[in-house]
This record gives structure tokens, sequence and C-alpha cells, in this order.
């Protein structure tokens, strides 16, 4: 980790967080502002570096599936072990802040755009309160994130999925399944290194997908968009069963019926021994 301030690449550069491209780097020092310095600083020597992004803020605050967000740039860094997400208001009276989020915490998660405009949202438990965390970013950007939320997936539980004797392929292998050609492709880029696909079913217009680490749902927007406005909610599949997961299926009766038919499977499982 680097511990002198002259390693930082941006130093001195007074960023208006209004620049053109979402980017990413190779070190958190390579960021543009203070989000190199919030990052590095809370970095540990024992972290590895898994994906590092700058992106610049937006004039949105909302997107049409109830995210929301004060306008910032935003720094987002995954290592082996949590997110780290500085934002920066860029107002003299509004110091900028970091946030981290530890694997083991989050519950879920949500990935998706409208035309121009994308967003993150990381919902987790923190000292048994609910919380998000949510970026919203240029579209050109998107490939960055979902590329930063693989890298995440990695060090997910992965279940044995022949206890529910359920075949499983490569994504190449099952992804063509799904209809629905925008679906298919979002669905497609939040798939992790091996990791095997099992079900897939299409309810309301919700294209839903089972793997070896997570249950993933891509849904429409209900509000009218000129655009194609999706959003891809990824649970864990050993955060099915926490209480907390209801909070989202309350707000959509296609996730909820959803939810309940892998509960369903979960639940009859053998519970001394597979899933945990």
């Amino acid at each position: 980790m680097f511990k002198s301030k002259t390693k930082y690449t941006w130093e001195g550069w007074d960023s208006s967080g209004r620049e053109d491209w979402v980017s990413s780097v190779k070190h958190p020092c390579e960021l543009i502002g203070v989000h190199a310095k919030l990052i590095d600083k809370e970095l540990k020597e024992s972290e590895k570096i898994e994906y590092c992004i700058y992106a610049p803020r937006v004039s949105s605050t909302s997107t049409p599936f109830g995210f929301k967000s004060e306008e910032s740039s935003c720094g987002f860094c995954a290592t082996d072990k949590r997110f780290i997400v500085t934002k920066n208001r860029h107002i003299k009276e509004v110091a900028p802040y970091f946030t981290s989020i530890d694997f083991t915490d989050i519950l879920y998660f949500n990935i998706g755009s409208d035309l121009l405009l994308s967003w993150i949202a990381i919902t987790y438990l923190q000292s048994n309160k609910l919380k998000q965390a949510t970026v919203l970013f240029s579209s050109n950007g998107r490939h960055h994130f979902e590329k930063a939320m693989r890298s995440y997936k990695k060090y997910c539980y992965v279940t044995d999925m022949d206890r529910f004797k359920l075949a499983t392929l490569s994504a190449s292998g099952f992804i063509h399944k799904i209809s629905n050609s925008i679906h298919r492709s979002r669905l497609k880029t939040l798939i992790s290194a091996n990791e095997r696909c099992a079900l897939t079913s299409v309810v309301g217009g919700a294209t839903s997908l089972i793997t070896g680490k997570a249950l993933l749902i891509a849904r429409n927007s209900r509000v009218f968009s000129i655009g194609n406005s999706v959003d891809v909610l990824n649970i864990p599949l050993d955060k099915i069963n926490s209480p907390f997961i209801s909070e989202e299926a309350a707000k959509d009766e296609n996730i909820k019926f959803i939810l309940n038919n892998v509960r369903l499977v979960l639940n009859n499982t053998d519970k001394k021994e597979g899933y945990r």
C-alpha cells in the first residue's frame, strides 16, 4: 500500500467531478481528486485490489426503479474482502466521505440503466441496520461496474446444485435459453468466472436466472421510458432466506413470487449438510 502522498498520480488536481468518462485504474492512487487519498488510506496491506473505478457526477439524482443518490463524483474499489465507495459532492461545506461494505454483509445488489443513466445499488446489513450505497453514473461506464460486481461474485459462497438435482451448465452453454435479448445480455455480464447456471423462468415479464451463487432477476421499468430501462437484482443464494430480503420482494409482486419459489426449493433441503 502506498503511504507517501507523492505517490498519488493526480496530486494537486482540483477535480470538478465533471469529467467525460467513467474510467478504471489499477490502483486507487491513480484516481482523480480526493478519491485517491480516501481509498488508499483505508486499504489494509492484507487486501488484494480487484477493480477500481472513477465515476464523474451526473445531473440525475434518481432512477426509474426508485434508487436515489446525491449528485457527486465517486471512487469505487473492489478488493478481495469488501467494496470501498467514496463520494465527493464538490460543495465546500460538505466534506468527501467513504463507505466500507464487507462482502459478508451484502444482502443483494441492483445494477441497471435507462438510456444515458446507469446505477449500482448495494444493500447490506451493518450493526444490524439495513443500509444501501447507491452510485449513479453515465452509461458509458456500465461495463466497468459490471466487471467490479463479477469480481465480488468470485468470493461468493457456491451452493452444491447437485443436492437439488439440478443440472448446471456454463454461461455460454445456458444463456441462450433466455428469449428476451436485452435481459439475456444484462444477465450474462453479471455471471462470474466458473459460475454455473441451473434454471431460468419468466414471470410477468421479469426474467429470473438461478446459478450456483445467486438468484438474478432482470426486469423492465413500469415507468414510461423511450429507451430500454432495465434493472438486474442479484441475491447471493446464501442470503435468500434472510428476512431482510422480503423488503425488496414487497416492492414487486413478480420478485416476491420468484423468491418464494426459490425458497421452497432451498427449505426442502437437509439443512444439516448443504445450504447455509
